[in-house]
């Protein structure tokens, strides 16, 4: 399934490219993902492993700021359990950019778009996700930025389903499932945008 998502990623951001009139710029991320939970039958949370996230951005100018399609994906496990967890989040995302001083800008932005939990504890997968983000960048030269942002990100997901489990306590089983209805995950992001 991975080599799908990411073939059908690939495929949108190189029609998105090809297709653009504009400049478009290209930013690797790596980062760090916290956040999400999930609980057992007795109400027991455990959360989602704190881990290293990959991203990128491919996007175009826009008046003050840049529209584009925003790439990110965590591998973690759930804390305690040892049941893996693969979340992907594809989102089209628009944000404003405010100069501060010769090479430096701030911006903001927001994103909505679908994620993909990989996870074996739950029927439906997909779901609905919406960012938002802060972040600074320096820019080197007219091609080359340093950037820097910390992200909020928000799927639905569907905890009426559930799946099997193995305490590390005591090795007998239970029962898990999303805590809530809405999964909320925070990241901190560092790359290096690259225009063309």
């Amino acid at each position: 399934m991975n080599n799908k998502l990411g073939w059908l990623v690939g495929s949108i951001l190189l029609s998105c490219s090809m297709s653009s009139q504009a400049n478009v710029s290209i930013t690797p991320f790596i980062g760090f993902t916290g956040g999400g939970s999930v609980e057992d039958e007795n109400g027991r949370d455990y959360d989602i492993d704190p881990t290293i996230n990959y991203a990128f951005a491919i996007e175009t100018p826009l008046d003050l700021g840049r529209i584009g399609l925003f790439y990110s994906n965590q591998s973690s496990e759930l804390q305690d359990l040892n049941n893996s967890s693969n979340i992907h989040y594809l989102q089209f995302q628009s944000s404003i950019y405010y100069p501060v001083s010769p090479g430096w800008q701030t911006y903001i932005g927001l994103g909505l778009g679908g994620s993909y939990a990989d996870v074996d504890w739950v029927d439906d997968k997909y779901g609905f996700s919406a960012s938002a983000f802060a972040g600074l960048e320096y820019e080197f030269s007219k091609n080359v930025a340093l950037t820097a942002q910390i992200r909020w990100l928000g799927t639905v997901v569907d905890n009426d389903t559930s799946g099997a489990c193995v305490l590390p306590t005591d090795g007998s089983s239970c029962v898990i499932k999303f805590e809530t209805d809405w999964m909320n995950q925070f990241q901190s992001n560092i790359g290096v945008s690259f225009r063309f």
